[in-house]
C-alpha cells in the first residue's frame, strides 16, 4: 500500500494489521461526522429564512470547509481499505490544510458572498488521487511531518478564533468548539514526529484526533451556526487584549491601555490577513527547515538500513553535518564496516573449518595406506638385492616419506589449537630461532639481522606454538630472499601491543595474491602445501592477536604478529 509515496506492507504483523483496521475506522468516523456537520450547517441555511445574504455565505463556506475535510478522511480511509495505488499525502492531508483554511474564511472573511467560489480551489487537488499526475511531482514523503505542522497550525489558529467569539457572543458552546480543535491541534503537533504505525506517538495522535472532531460533532449546533455573523478578525484582537482595565504603573505614571476599536480594526483587514499569512509563512520556513535539518537524515539512515539486506554493507551514509546526525551516520557508517569485517572473518572462520575437517579426513584416510605401501617397500628392500628394485624402493620411501609429512601438515591444520600460555621472552625466542636456522641461511647465502626492542615486556604466550610462527616466518623470507638476501626480525612495543616483524628484500607478494596468502593451501612456491601461513594466523587468533601481511612488488615484503601485552 502506497501511504505518502512509499510502500507500507502490514499483512505479515497481526498487531500492525490491527492498528490499519482501527486506522480505517478513526478516518471513516471522523468523515461520518464531518459529512453529518455539513448537512446541519446546509440545512440551517436553506430552512432558516430569517438569515441574511452575509449569514448564509457564512455558512456555505463553513459547511465546504468541514465537507473538504469529510471528504478527505473519506478518501483516506477508501486508499487504505482497497489497498488502491495512489499518494495520500498529496491529496488526503492536504486536503485537510484547505478544509481548515475554508473554516477560517467562514469565520473571518467581512464579506463572504464574495468568496462563495473559494471551495471551487479543492478540484486540482482531487486530481491528485491519480497517480500520472502526482508522479509528475517530486516525492514528498520526507514532508509528511510538515503537513502535519501546517494541520497543528490552522487548528490552533481555529481554536483562538472560537476562544475571540466566545468573548464576544459569551456562548460557552465556542469554547467547546476552540476544545475540539484544541486536540486536533495536539493530536497534529503528535503526530509531526515520524513514528510507525503502532508506535506511541503515532497510537496517542490518533487517539486523541477523532475525539476532537467527536466534540465538534456535539458543539456545531443551530443556535452556534446563527450566530456566525460579521468578521470576528477584531474580536481576535480585542477579546486578548486583556490590559483593557488594568492599570499599569510606568516611570512612576499610572498608564490605562485602550482596547482597540473594532472599526478600526475592520478597516485594517488587508493588513490583519497579511500578518496571519506572513505568520502562516514563517511557520511553514520553520517547520521545512526542521524537516530538511532533522527529518531527512533520520529518513535516509531508515532507508540505509532497509537496503542493507539487499545491497550488503557496502551501503554507507553521506555525512554533511559535524552534529549529533552526522554523529550518528558516522556511527552507522562505522557499524557497517565493523559487521562486514566481522561477517568475513566469520565466513573465514566457517570456510577453514570445514577444510580443517576435509584435511583431517584426507590424513587419515591417506595414512592407512600409505603404512602399508611403507611396509612393503621395507620388505622388498630386505628380501630383494637387485640394482633397479633398490632404486625402485628408494623412490617409494622418498615419496612415501613426503606424503607422510603433507598427511602431518593436515593433521596439524586439523587440530584444535589451544596455547598453553606462560610469560615469555619474546626476544629469547627470537636469538634463539635465529641461531637454529643460522646454518640454513648460510647454506641459502641469506643474511638474518635482529633489531631487538630492550624494553619489550615478558608477556603471555605458548613459547613453542609462537616459535612455530616466526620459523614459518624466516623460511618463508628466506625463499623470497634467495641468493644474497637480506632478512630483518624486529620486535617492539605499539599502541599497548607487541609487534614481531620478519622482513626481506625480496620481489614482494603480487596484490591479488596477497589476499589469498592466509587460505588454506594456497602457496606460489613450486615446494610445500601452502598451509604455513593458515596455521600461523590460527595461532595469532588463538593469542587474542592477528598477522598482518605487508607488500610491495619488486621489493620485498613483511609479516607482523601482534600480540597483547595485556590479555583480557
Amino acid at each position: 500500500m502506497k501511504i505518502g509515496g512509499s510502500v507500507l506492507d502490514h499483512t505479515d504483523c497481526p498487531e500492525t494489521m490491527d492498528w490499519i483496521t482501527y486506522h480505517i475506522g478513526e478516518d471513516f468516523l471522523i468523515a461520518l461526522i464531518c459529512f453529518g456537520i455539513t448537512a446541519r450547517v446546509l440545512r440551517k441555511a436553506k430552512t432558516d429564512l430569517s438569515l441574511d445574504r452575509e449569514k448564509r455565505s457564512r455558512l456555505f463556506i463553513f459547511g465546504s470547509g468541514f465537507a473538504i475535510l469529510g471528504l478527505s478522511s473519506f478518501i483516506h480511509a477508501s486508499i487504505h481499505t482497497f489497498d488502491l495505488n495512489t499518494n495520500i499525502l498529496y491529496q488526503t492531508l492536504l486536503g485537510y490544510c484547505f478544509g481548515l483554511l475554508m473554516l477560517i474564511a467562514a469565520v473571518t472573511l467581512e464579506k463572504p458572498w464574495n468568496k462563495k467560489t473559494l471551495p471551487l480551489l479543492y478540484l486540482p487537488l482531487v486530481l491528485m488521487l491519480s497517480p500520472y499526475v502526482y508522479e509528475q511531482f517530486p516525492i514528498f514523503n520526507q514532508f509528511r511531518p510538515l503537513v502535519w505542522l501546517i494541520v497543528s497550525y490552522l487548528s490552533g489558529l481555529i481554536c483562538m478564533l472560537y476562544l475571540a467569539t466566545f468573548y464576544y457572543t459569551k456562548n460557552a458552546r465556542f469554547v467547546l468548539s476552540s476544545i475540539g480543535h484544541l486536540f486536533i491541534c495536539i493530536a497534529s503537533i503528535i503526530l509531526f514526529f515520524p513514528a510507525s504505525i503502532g508506535a506511541d506517538p503515532w497510537t496517542f495522535g490518533h487517539l486523541i484526533r477523532p475525539l476532537g472532531f467527536v466534540i465538534l460533532f456535539f458543539s456545531v449546533t443551530s443556535r452556534e451556526l446563527g450566530e456566525l455573523r460579521s468578521s470576528v478578525l477584531y474580536r481576535a484582537l480585542t477579546a486578548f487584549s486583556l490590559l483593557a482595565s488594568i492599570p499599569l504603573l510606568v516611570s512612576g505614571v499610572v498608564m490605562l491601555y485602550e482596547n482597540l476599536n473594532p472599526g478600526y480594526v475592520i478597516k485594517k483587514e488587508p493588513m490583519v490577513f497579511a500578518l496571519l499569512l506572513i505568520t502562516l509563512a514563517s511557520a511553514l520556513i520553520f517547520g521545512l527547515g526542521m524537516t530538511i535539518r532533522l527529518i531527512r537524515p533520520l529518513l535516509r539512515l531508515k532507508d540505509s538500513v532497509i537496503k542493507l539486506a539487499d545491497e550488503g554493507f557496502n551501503k554507507k551514509i553521506a555525512v554533511d553535518s559535524t552534529d549529533e546526525i552526522g554523529e550518528l551516520s558516522n556511527a552507522f557508517n562505522d557499524m557497517t564496516v565493523k559487521l562486514r569485517s566481522a561477517l568475513d572473518e566469520q565466513d573465514r572462520l566457517s570456510r577453514l573449518a570445514a577444510t580443517g575437517e576435509l584435511a583431517a579426513t584426507l590424513a587419515h584416510e591417506i595414512k592407512n595406506p600409505l603404512n602399508a605401501i611403507s611396509g612393503a617397500a621395507v620388505y622388498l628392500e630386505e628380501n630383494f638385492k637387485g640394482g633397479l628394485i633398490q632404486e625402485f624402493v628408494k623412490i617409494i620411501n622418498s615419496e612415501a616419506q613426503r606424503i607422510n609429512k603433507l598427511t602431518m601438515s593436515l593433521l596439524n591444520f586439523a587440530a584444535p589449537v589451544k596455547p598453553a600460555l606462560a610469560p615469555s621472552d619474546i626476544n629469547s625466542l627470537v636469538r634463539e630461532t635465529r641461531l637454529l636456522l643460522e646454518q640454513e641461511s648460510k647454506d641459502r647465502g641469506v643474511i638474518i639481522e635482529a633489531e631487538l626492542d630492550a624494553k619489550a615486556p615478558l608477556i603471555d604466550f605458548d613459547y613453542d606454538q609462537i616459535k612455530q610462527v616466526l620459523i614459518n616466518f624466516i623460511v618463508n623470507a628466506m625463499d623470497a630472499a634467495a641468493a644474497n638476501g637480506l632478512v630483518k626480525i624486529k620486535t617492539r612495543i605499539s599502541n599497548g601491543g607487541l609487534l614481531l616483524s620478519v622482513e626481506d628484500n625480496g620481489r614482494g607478494i603480487k596484490e591479488e595474491d596477497l589476499k589469498n596468502i592466509f587460505n588454506p593451501f594456497f602457496t606460489t612456491k613450486t615446494r610445500g602445501v601452502g598451509l604455513g601461513l593458515a596455521v600461523s594466523r590460527k595461532i595469532a587468533k588463538e593469542h587474542s592477536g592477528d598477522i598482518l601481511a605487508e607488500s610491495i612488488p619488486g621489493k620485498g615484503c613483511r609479516f607482523t604478529l601482534m600480540l597483547p601485552v595485556k590479555r583480557k
